[in-house]
């Protein structure tokens, strides 16, 4: 039997022989079948197209892909694409979402956007890789307190966009912002002198800031808190920090100390706790009482080199100290100081931070004479 070129399974002219026509029309009919099925219904394949897929089999033989796999997960990476959305409209989104948060986070969220934007502009969400989120955070952060900062806000922001019915990306790709642990360290505090000093250069050089430095001293009110403090919310019998005003948004009272009482009696608040450019003056005092900070207030400008660096939240962890070394029970200094998880933060941080007697001298330090009493 003559087998054409077109239904030879060799692609070359055969002539096959069989012992009976029978076995000979058989072998005839599953010649035709197979080519009905793979023959006259396959689309015919130009030559540039075979030459690709051969070099495509090539490449991938080696990861165990076949061209028909590949070709599918190209076109589900594109259709991710088409369906996400580029990082600008979805930074906008987000934070149109957030414009009822406090400054602090407004800012925080906005220096998130600008850093994001700076490694990521023009980017498709889906088109960004946990490892260049990694990268990028490490980048933006470099600090374990600053990565970990910075990649709550990335992960807020990441998961909302992978939300229904968004679904820009995948919400399981920042998990590689893990947690760094950072490296504790002792918290500084200021003994008499200090306090002694900065009072002196507040009463010296810009008395409009005392009050703002004696209720941060005797109070502890954290910097976000004194700034929306009302000259209302300042009594004879203590200190109302209303919800609005509150970090944790809960309200709180701080009964008067008698040291605080003598110093707004001697320095009465004005119109505002905090005067006109505070933040300028609060600058210049720390400069002239001795700590290395830069203002344009005071020549030169920038401090001298052998000055000490102000310890962060100077005021608020010395007021903490002082009232865990005379004794005040940390139930109540938890409530006053506006810790939301409990006494145990002031046990590992100030429990014998500062001697008692150095407390017992700094809260008698007087507004007048300026010396301890007695």
């Amino acid at each position: 039997m003559e087998i054409p070129e077109r239904l030879s399974p060799s692609g070359k002219r055969q002539r096959v022989f069989f012992p009976t026509r029978d076995e000979a029309k058989e072998y005839a009919a599953e010649l035709r079948e197979s080519y009905d099925e793979h023959g006259v219904n396959a689309r015919v394949i130009a030559p540039s197209l075979a030459d690709e897929a051969v070099r495509a089999e090539a490449m991938l033989k080696p990861l165990g892909i076949t061209i028909l796999e590949a070709a599918r997960m190209a076109v589900e990476a594109k259709n991710r694409e088409t369906s996400s959305c580029e990082i600008s409209q979805a930074l906008d989104g987000f934070l149109a979402t957030k414009q009822q948060r406090s400054t602090t986070h407004s800012k925080a969220y906005g220096y998130m956007k600008r850093d994001l934007l700076e490694s990521f502009q023009g980017r498709m969400l889906s088109s960004i890789t946990a490892e260049e989120l990694l990268i990028h955070a490490e980048w933006a952060a470099p600090t374990p307190a600053g990565f970990n900062a910075l990649a709550r806000l990335i992960r807020a922001f990441w998961r909302w966009c992978a939300k229904h019915p968004r679904g820009w990306c995948d919400a399981a790709l920042v998990e590689v912002l893990e947690p760094k642990e950072a490296e504790r360290s002792e918290i500084g505090v200021l003994n008499a002198a200090q306090c002694v000093a900065l009072l002196q250069a507040a009463q010296r050089h810009h008395p409009e800031c005392v009050p703002g430095f004696a209720i941060s001293l005797f109070t502890g009110l954290r910097k976000s808190e004194l700034g929306r403090l009302t000259k209302s919310d300042v009594t004879p019998e203590g200190i109302n920090l209303p919800a609005a005003s509150a970090k944790t948004k809960r309200r709180r009272f701080i009964h008067m100390p008698a040291s605080l009482a003598a110093w707004l009696e001697s320095h009465p608040i004005a119109d505002t706790v905090l005067p006109a450019n505070w933040h300028k003056k609060e600058k210049a005092v720390r400069r002239l009482a001795g700590w290395r900070v830069w203002t344009d207030l005071v020549e030169p400008h920038e401090p001298p080199e052998e000055l000490p660096e102000w310890p962060h939240n100077a005021l608020r962890h010395t007021h903490a100290s002082i009232h865990v070394a005379l004794g005040k029970p940390l139930d109540a200094l938890t409530f006053e100081f506006g810790h939301s998880g409990g006494s145990q933060m002031l046990k590992s941080h100030y429990v014998g931070v500062m001697p008692k007697a150095e407390a017992q001298m700094i809260m008698r330090i007087k507004p007048a004479q300026m010396k301890f009493s007695a």
